[in-house]
């Protein structure tokens, strides 16, 4: 395909990965008629910016640090303003999950079992025991939320360590937080949900960014990798990819003893907090988004096929040459494959579960970073070519 259909189809993939997580919030506190021209205007944004993006980009032209920190000041206050009403539930009945770690830890502080309780609107708590102890330093203070400006200023420092160009991650960052309804909503009422998926890009890029230097350097990568990945169930599927770069940028045997580290340390962190009855609990506890797969089909046996899936689209890394924007891309299909089927029979059988898309953001998050990051190499491989032919033409012309 030539550059331009890439670059059509990347704007127009960007532009649906933003509409999918913000269509059901849009409409859900504006009119119909309000809510269409905020989609269409926020696409014709996206669109609008990715031109501008693409120009500047083959420019080879640094942005000012400046503009991300300024970014990073408006989220600041966008988090002091909405935070407080948010923990009011006038607007509507919130998000629990700040509180799920709440009574999580404040369980564990009195040597309680952290799963019996329930949060203020009757769930049960899902965070894993890695969000406990990410979160545990923050509870101590007695501010859970805070740990949301920690991981979305080191956050900012992955995105700008992905991209070539500054301004693709200012780009990236102001269109899937600030101008994403659920993704802000999700930061601004201290939920751990975009935290969750902050520290574990952190951590898969820590850890293959180690394995470039000696073996005792990549252990606390490793040992920190394990320990993000007992944050939720549904990051376990990201190792399989993760294996496969691994097993191309190192040996068998230390690839093996890599992830050795990785499973004792997830393992070290999780099964502890369901002792006595370790793995009993765990099942247990796990059962719990059986759940939200009630409205399919039970002949399809949405438990075991859903994930079998996800192994199967997972595995088909080792076939291909890996490498950070491929990991995610790998984890947003995978991701996917597990977490849209429920969303999408929640949206047609419940009024009250129609707005639930923001589960996908993990997944349009990981797949906007890949897809922005092949936007940046079809401006690099433009700037590339035309120098080339500005080169062949200096050449004839001293030769003629």
């Amino acid at each position: 395909m030539n550059p331009s259909g890439r670059r059509f189809l990347l704007i127009f993939s960007v532009c649906a990965a933003w509409t999918l997580i913000s269509l059901a919030p849009i409409y859900k506190y504006l009119t119909h008629g309000k809510a269409t021209a905020a989609v269409l205007l926020g696409i014709l944004f996206i669109s609008l910016g990715m031109h501008w993006l693409d120009r500047l980009n083959r420019q080879q032209r640094q942005i000012s640090a400046g503009w991300l920190l300024f970014l990073f000041l408006i989220l600041t206050a966008a988090f002091a303003a909405l935070y407080p009403i948010s923990l009011k539930h006038t607007l509507n009945t919130g998000s629990d999950r700040e509180d799920a770690l709440r009574i999580e830890l404040n369980a564990v502080h009195h040597h309680q079992y952290p799963y019996d309780a329930r949060t203020f609107l009757g769930n049960p708590p899902t965070p894993l025991p890695g969000a406990m102890l990410l979160t545990a330093p923050f509870f101590a203070l007695g501010h859970i939320a805070w740990q949301n400006f920690l991981w979305l200023a080191l956050f900012f420092v992955f995105t700008i360590r992905f991209f070539r160009h500054r301004a693709t991650a200012l780009f990236f960052l102001a269109v899937f937080l600030l101008l994403a309804p659920a993704n802000l909503s999700d930061f601004t009422s201290g939920g751990d949900y975009l935290a969750n998926f902050f520290y574990l890009a952190i951590a898969v890029a820590l850890f293959i960014r180690s394995l470039n230097r000696a073996f005792y350097a990549c252990i606390p990568a490793a040992l920190f990798l394990g320990v993000t990945l007992s944050s939720r169930i549904i990051y376990a599927i990201i190792l399989i990819p993760l294996l496969a770069l691994t097993l191309q940028r190192t040996s068998r045997s230390r690839t093996i003893a890599l992830f050795v580290i990785v499973l004792i340390a997830a393992t070290a962190v999780t099964l502890p907090v369901f002792a006595p009855h370790a793995f009993t609990n765990l099942l247990q506890q796990l059962d719990q988004n059986a759940r939200k797969l009630r409205y399919i089909p039970t002949a399809l046996h949405p438990r075991w096929t859903l994930p079998l899936l996800a192994v199967i689209v997972a595995c088909t890394t080792f076939f291909v040459r890996m490498d950070l924007p491929r990991l995610f891309l790998t984890f947003s299909v995978t991701s996917f494959v597990m977490l849209a089927p429920f969303v999408v029979t929640f949206a047609l059988h419940s009024e009250r579960l129609r707005y639930n898309f923001s589960y996908l953001s993990v997944c349009t998050l990981s797949f906007s970073l890949w897809a922005l990051s092949q936007y940046e190499r079809i401006a690099k491989q433009a700037t590339s070519a035309s120098d080339g032919r500005w080169m062949n033409v200096s050449h004839e012309q001293e030769s003629a």
